[in-house]
This record gives structure tokens, sequence and C-alpha cells, in this order.
């Protein structure tokens, strides 16, 4: 994939040591920022774009990923983060086919060595697609019929549904990727023959076991491990529970399983957890969700023993929980004597964690197991002990996310490359930086961003969706992703000030509505911290030109402008509308403009200078319009003060060299009279054709 962003040469990203938060706390360094930057100007299959660079499972990441990046972002500081997530999920949905349109994705084969993958989860998965890119033959062995993992597995359809999952992995396949199905290393082929016909191993076996829990009553009937289960609900479709189900843990695992029962049709759902339940080891979303569908929360209760009558399940017997740490911070869970409580049940579900099954390795000791069962892994490559074989996963990380096995797989597919090229290259993405610095507490600062809703994301009402496995949540529309991704404040992405060039004349100072831009003590020039809001203010006023935004997919229009002028000149009067992005009905409702008018959006009109006025009508347009925003603009009212006195400006000009200046007009929606857009362009159009 090439980078959308086209020329970097305004600043180059990879020379900065920090870096937005949000794309520096994701396994993958997904650029959020910027796909979401795009999502707010209309732009979806560029954005789309950048997530599949960087991303191999992008619908299924949209849809169940842990989102550290919203944990980090710095819109919390101000009301809510970002709907990183699910913005990404947006383009998926919509976009995904628009990255390879009428292209044949089968990558040329370059180098010669042939690379063997065992196991088709995110790791392996992400693995191969970088490799296939890169030039390399891979085949993945998989030990069931179809791909993915525990995705497949292990994640319920009304999560992820399965035509979203596949169409992420139907991507990579095409590639040239071959997956051998129902394989298992050790019993249908051995490691040994796989390693004589293989240059290359990599190991992305996940955790596939259920641990057991070292109690009295687990053998009792009644009593199932969560994968068995979970994959009897997913894979099979014939899962059964009884009236009574009880779920023991308190993970992202133990609420599918919890959640996927009471789908089943039981009359009740218990879940017994030792943590508190601002302690439990997932998302508090995933909590609600399942709080939603009447499952019943016991936080701080450790299971004492399964108990039964007849070698069937009647209950659990449990204890409250003491602590579930000791002092030095390890697991290892105390209760009150005494404590004890029964709760009824006949179907008890395990869902205490996962283990490894590394007997196909056995004999080879160069391959090093750790005490927890995972393999052992050199952290920057992910190279065993063994020479050509590499590991990564869950295997390696014994209990990790999505993401970070997709950061394994793409870490190690550039460890192969350069084990096999003897090469030394390296992913910028990568690079070690440090998250840029929390949003000024400064009072002035604050107060001055506006507040603005977080949309969230629209569901089914929890009674309807308990009584099927249909996806629980529905996706945001075109207006609500755009609304959502116009909240995002650009982190680290803002203006930037040429020392060499900065002439300190307090311009920027003046005209920023966010009080950011200060002049240094000890030097004689501006400074501008990243708390910048991408407003555009400044870059436009500098009369040095001294400022430029740093991100290159900000053109301030003047691309779309000479976008606009490469379809045929209508007989109608030639209309160039300039219009800020936060009027949402103008970005969504482009097929209905008539074709005489065309439109150059850009996220504030505090960007829109004179000059691109006047290259409208240089271009061969016979009038302008600018629409400015109502209140509901992001950058608050200055973008439209700007806005009309930059029209004056231009309107002077045209005026002193024989243009009228009726061919200029200034609005804000609605017109005064309550006027449309379409009824403001209409009269701008009729007066221009009795000039």
């Amino acid at each position: 994939m090439t980078d959308v962003f086209g020329d970097k040469s305004k600043i180059n990203r990879y020379d900065i040591d920090e870096e937005a938060p949000c794309i520096v706390a994701c396994p993958i360094r997904q650029d959020a920022r910027d796909y979401i930057q795009l999502i707010a100007r209309g732009r979806f299959s560029e954005a789309m774009l950048v997530v599949a660079e960087r991303n191999a499972l992008p619908s299924a990441c949209g849809r169940i990923c842990t989102h550290p990046c919203e944990t980090e972002c710095r819109r919390k500081d101000i009301d809510k983060p970002i709907a990183i997530a699910w913005l990404k999920r947006f383009l998926a949905d919509g976009f995904f086919n628009d990255t390879t349109q009428g292209i044949d994705r089968q990558t040329e084969i370059k180098y010669s060595e042939k690379i063997a993958i065992i196991g088709a989860g995110p790791a392996g998965l992400a693995a191969a697609k970088d490799l296939s890119l890169l030039g390399y033959k891979c085949t993945i062995f998989e030990a069931h019929s179809g791909p993915g993992g525990m995705l497949r597995m292990g994640v319920p359809t009304y999560r992820l549904p399965r035509e979203f999952m596949d169409k992420d992995i139907n991507f990579i396949t095409d590639l040239g990727v071959e997956i051998k199905y129902n394989t298992t290393i050790g019993k249908d082929i051995s490691f040994d023959d796989l390693k004589n016909d293989f240059d290359i191993t990599f190991l992305a076996v996940g955790l596939p076991v259920t641990r057991r829990l070292p109690i009295e009553g687990t053998d009792l009937d009644g009593v199932q491990d969560a994968i068995t289960f979970l994959k009897s609900a997913n894979c099979h479709g014939n899962a059964k529970v009884g009236n009574n189900v009880l779920v023991i843990g308190g993970g992202a695992v133990a609420m599918d399983c919890a959640r996927t029962a009471l789908r089943l049709g039981p009359r009740e759902v218990n879940i017994v957890c030792l943590e508190h339940r601002n302690e439990m080891p997932t998302s508090d979303y995933e909590i609600e969700e399942t709080l939603q569908e009447k499952a019943v929360l016991h936080a701080s209760l450790g299971p004492k023993r399964i108990i039964g009558k007849n070698g069937k399940v009647t209950g659990l017997e449990t204890l409250k929980v003491k602590s579930v740490f000791d002092s030095q911070g390890r697991f290892n869970p105390s209760f009150h004597e005494g404590s004890e409580s029964i709760i009824n049940a006949d179907t008890v579900i395990l869902a205490i964690g996962q283990s490894s099954d590394l007997s196909f390795l056995e004999g080879h000791e160069e391959i090093g197991v750790t005490g927890g069962g995972t393999i052992a892994a050199d952290a920057d490559t992910l190279h065993t002990g063994m020479p050509g074989v590499f590991a990564g996963g869950d295997v390696v990380l014994g209990r990790g996310t999505l993401t970070m096995g997709l950061g394994h797989g793409k870490k190690a597919a550039l460890s192969i490359h350069n084990y096999l090229r003897k090469s030394s290259e390296t992913d910028h993405k990568f690079r070690d930086v440090k998250p840029i610095d929390e949003l000024s507490k400064t009072k002035t600062r604050v107060d001055k961003i506006k507040r603005e809703e977080r949309d969230e994301m629209p569901a089914l009402d929890p009674d309807t969706r308990i009584g099927n496995f249909d996806e629980v949540e529905l996706g945001f529309t075109k207006e609500i992703a755009v609304r959502e991704a116009m909240r995002c404040m650009n982190c680290g992405n803002g203006a930037s000030v040429s020392p060499e060039t900065c002439i300190a004349c307090l311009t920027c100072v003046r005209v920023c509505p966010f009080e950011i831009p200060k002049i240094t003590e000890d030097e004689n020039f501006a400074y501008i911290d990243n708390d910048c809001q991408s407003c555009g203010m400044c870059v436009v006023e500098c009369p040095a030109k001294a400022i430029e935004f740093k991100g290159s997919y900000e053109d301030m229009g003047k691309d779309q402008l000479q976008e606009a002028f490469t379809k045929a000149k209508t007989s109608e009067p030639l209309i160039i509308n300039f219009y800020c992005s936060y009027n949402l009905n103008l970005v969504l409702s482009k097929e209905e403009l008539p074709e005489n008018i065309r439109q150059v959006n850009l996220l504030s009109l505090g960007k829109l200078s004179p000059g691109l006025i006047l290259d409208a009508f240089e271009k061969g347009a016979d009038g302008v319009l600018i629409t400015s925003c109502d209140d509901s603009c992001h950058f608050g009212d200055s973008c439209n003060t700007w806005a009309e006195q930059r029209a004056e400006t231009a309107i002077d000009f045209l005026t002193s060299i024989g243009i009228e200046k009726e061919r200029i007009k200034h609005h804000i929606l609605p017109g005064q009279n309550g006027d449309s857009f379409l009824q403001t362009a209409n009269q701008l159009i009729e007066k221009i054709k009795k000039l």
C-alpha cells in the first residue's frame, strides 16, 4: 500500500521523538489520528487506505479491539475520547473494497525462501500479509477447519459476524497466502518435516486450552470449559446449557460465555469472579453490555468447590475474597474464612484463562519454554533459540489482545525478512517515541475548546438481542462518523513555526482563538505547542509565511480546488463553493448539487486565504460562494469573522482590476431569511447572469 499523504517534504515525521498518544498506545501503531482526520473531511476511501496499510484485520479490529488508543486520547481531558475503534469499523464496513477495486491483489514472489506459519490467528495472518507484500511465499498450517484462530472459535457472532472477518482474511489469501486447514503439527505433519520443507517457521499457535481449576468437582457432568463451549456455539451451533448457568471468570472470555449462554435460553446466568467490579480484566463497556442482558455478576467471590448430586452439577460453593494479589503484586488470592455460600447451578463454565499445547515441540529443547508454558522469544526480533524459528502472539505474550497479536505478526515479518536478507530494515512507525504531553491544564486554553458530545454506537436493545445471535452493534452512518471524527483535535499534527523565517511580529499570537502561540523569551521567534487545534488562522495570516501544518494531508484547499476544475465547464455560471466541513449537510449531500456548483471543503474556514479565492477566478470560476457554519463549529465564531474579512480582501482586489464584487458572496447557514444553501447559491447564479 502506498502512502496516501504523498510528499513528506514539509516535515519528516520520522525525525521527531514524540507522537500523538493514540498512535503510540496502539500495538500496531495504527495512524488513528490521520484516518480520523480524513473521515472528518469526507475522504473515506483514502482513510481506509491508511487503516489497511497497518492493519491486517480492520473489520475485526473495529469491532473487538480493546482500543488502548481511546484510553490515551487527549480528548478525554475535555469531554470523552474519540470513538477510534468504531470509526475504523465504519471504514472497514463501507470502504474496504475501495482499497483494491479492480486491482489484481496477487503479490509478486521476489524471494525463493518458503515461510511456514503455524496458526491462522491474528499473529499468523498479520505475518503472512506483510511477508507476502515483501515478496515471500507463505503457507499457514491451521489445525481447525477455518481461519481466524480464537476470533472464529471464541468470539461470538453477535460481536463479530463471520462475513466481516472473512472479508479481512480473503484479502490476505488473495495476496497468494495458502492456508492448509485441518492440519495439526505433531499429528498430521511432524515439526521436523515442516522444518525440512520450509526455510523459516513462525510459531503462532495461540493458547488453545482452557486452564483447569484445581478444586473439587470439575469432573462433574455439566462442567464445561470456555473454549469448548464457545467453539460449540460459534463453529458447530450445538452448544447446550441448563436452566441455571454459572460462569467462573472475570475476563473478556467469561463475558462472551455468559452472553452466549443467555442466548441459549436458560432461566438465569450468574458470573463469579475474584476481582472487584473495577478490577475485572476486561473493559467496562463489555461488562455493562453483559449486565444489560440480565446476567448477574458476583464480584469478589472465589470458587471453593463445585458441588453435585448423582454425578451432576448442582451448584458452586464460594468464599469471599480478601485480596487477589499479594504484597509483591503477584496473583495470589486470599479468602475470608467461614464466608462460604452456595450459588445453585446445573451448568458451570470455566473461563479462568488459557494455556498452550506445545507437545509438538518435545525433543526440541533449543526452543525455550517458560514456566508459564509460553515460548521464550527475543523481545525485539521474536527469534527463538532455534535458528530460523520465530514465535509470536499469545503463545509468547501469555495473554494478549487482538492488536497485540497483530503487532507481533508485523514484527515477526520484518524480523524474518532481515534474518533472510541479512539486513537491518526497520518499521519506522515502531520507532521509539514518547506520546506528546497531556493537554495543557491552563484554564484559558481548556475553556476555549468546545465541549462536544461523543456519538455512541447504535445497538439492538437488550431484550431483542438475547433472542438471537445477530450483531448487537449496528455501526455508524456517514453522518455520525463524520461528526464524531470532527471532534478529533489532530494532536501533534497542528501548526509549526519555522524559527529561521519567523519575524516575531505577534500576528499568530493576536489571531489564535485558543491562545496557543507564544514568543520565546530568549530567542526572537514564535512557538506553537501541541495544544494547537489546527484551525488554520495563523497559517493564513502570518505575513512571513513562517507557519505551516505538520500533516501532509492538509492542503489548505489547493488540491481540492484543482480537482474542481477537472470536469468540463457547464453552460451555467460556474460557482466554486468554499465551505466549512462542520456544515455536515454539505459534506454528505454532494450528489444533490447542480453540476455547475463545485465544492471545496475546509475543516475550518480559518484556512481559507484570499489567494485561494482569487485562484478560483483565475482558473475560470464565474463566482465564489463562501459558506460558513453556524455556532456549532468546532472552532467557534472566529472562523466566520475571518472568512468574511478574507472575502472582503478578495473583493477589494477584484474590483481594483474591474471584476464585479457581486461575484463573491459570504453567508452563514441558515440564511437571514431562512434560505437554504441551494436557495442562496441560485440567488448568486441569477445575479451573475445579469452582470
